[in-house]
Order: structure tokens, then C-alpha cells, then sequence
């Protein structure tokens, strides 16, 4: 516990070992991957590792990660990415883009993101495109089994609003939850849990936990829902 406790101390997590990689996605026999936010496609590139026959779509914002992860996956047949953000309706918006661009968010940055994460504080705006998930999703071949994970920096919420369809038929969705305001009105937790509830999915833990570089509570997850 002490060795635990130093850790979080300075940042760094220990984390238990989760099964859900070895055993539910596999269990589930899934076929297609939605990666939203998707950035420099590390989790695409992991879930490529596990699921070498699936289908992977990624939407990224930023254009030049985007760009990134077309190079990046440029000699893979099953992957397509998209210069898009996922929220509750079609068009235009500015994107507070970060200094440590996995924390650019729809949403301003909250004072408890600053003081926790010094090098994210400095933002400046950039325009992107903004998708319903359930209208992009028209252009999409979706068989099941389907995976979704939702990374996104406190718009959860407003892709689900603009994805029911879509998120309804999917199998199991990995969604970045937090438990305090990190970004200026954000869903929590709970706001998360109930959205999915509603559309028919169960909580069942998470495949990782974040914790506070000052007083090693937890902060956020990554939160594993799994289709009624």
C-alpha cells in the first residue's frame, strides 16, 4: 500500500490486473470498433494488436493528429479515420485546443484540470467539424459485435445524445468517466451511467483508474459498460 500511495504521489498508477482485453472482448467475439477520440491512435493500434480482423473507425478533431493517424494505419485496409468531433448535432464549433493535446476539450478547462495538470492549462481555439454519431454512422458498414470507446474530455454526454441508435446496437462501450469537474460542467459518473442505462447497458468496473497527483483519490476511469 505504501509503494501504492508513492506512486500516486508522483502521478503514476498501479493498477490491478483486468481481464477485460483477454477475456471479454474476445468472449464477445468483436467485429467492428468505433474509436472516439481517437488521437494518436494508440488504443486503435491496441486494439489492432487484439482484434487483427476487426473493422476500426476512428474520429479524431484535431487535423494534424488526424492526419497522424492516417500515416500512421496507412497500410491497413480495415481502418478509417475521420476529421471529426462526435456530439448531439451536425456543424461547426472551436475546440479549446491544449498544451498537452490529449486534455483539448468541446469544454473549457475547470481551475481543479489547471492546478492537477499544469502543463494542459494553456489552450488557444481551432474550428472543427462536429458529427452526429448516428448521421455518420449512414456511411459506415457497423457488423456486429460492436466496441465503442468514447475518450473525449467531458462530452460523453452529447455523443450519446447524438448516437442512441448507433450506441443501442452496440455490445460493449469503454467510456472515460470522472468523478469530480475537470472540465466546466461536464457529466460525472453517474450522469454517464444512467445516459447508458437508458439505452440498455450495465456498469461492469473499468479496465483503468486515474488518480490525483496530490492526494491519490480517485479521479476519473475508464469505465466498462456491457449490452444487456
Amino acid at each position: 500500500m505504501y509503494l501504492k500511495h508513492l506512486l500516486r504521489k508522483t502521478g503514476f498508477d498501479m493498477r490491478r490486473y483486468h481481464s477485460l482485453y483477454d477475456t471479454l472482448l474476445r468472449h464477445h467475439s468483436i467485429t467492428t470498433v468505433l474509436d472516439i477520440g481517437a488521437n494518436d491512435g494508440e488504443w486503435s493500434a491496441e486494439m489492432r494488436r487484439l482484434l487483427p480482423q476487426a473493422q476500426v473507425y476512428a474520429f479524431e478533431p484535431l487535423a494534424d493528429h488526424h492526419e497522424g493517424l492516417i500515416s500512421r494505419f496507412k497500410n491497413d485496409r480495415h481502418f478509417q479515420s475521420f476529421n471529426v468531433a462526435l456530439g448531439e448535432k451536425d456543424g461547426e464549433a472551436e475546440i479549446e485546443r491544449s498544451s498537452f493535446h490529449p486534455s483539448s476539450s468541446l469544454l473549457p478547462m475547470a481551475a481543479l484540470h489547471k492546478e492537477l495538470y499544469p502543463k494542459s492549462k494553456e489552450t488557444h481555439k481551432e474550428k472543427i467539424l462536429i458529427r452526429r454519431l448516428d448521421s455518420i454512422a449512414q456511411e459506415l458498414t457497423l457488423t456486429p459485435n460492436i466496441l465503442v470507446k468514447m475518450d473525449v474530455q467531458g462530452f460523453e454526454d452529447k455523443v450519446i445524445a447524438g448516437g442512441k441508435e448507433t450506441l443501442g446496437k452496440a455490445t460493449i462501450v469503454i467510456a472515460e468517466t470522472s468523478f469530480v469537474e475537470l472540465y466546466k460542467n461536464q457529466p460525472l459518473f453517474g450522469d454517464i451511467h444512467d445516459a447508458l442505462r437508458n439505452i440498455g447497458f450495465s456498469y461492469h468496473g473499468n479496465c483503468g483508474e486515474h488518480y490525483s497527483p496530490k492526494t491519490g483519490e480517485r479521479i476519473y476511469e475508464d469505465s466498462v459498460f456491457v449490452k444487456n
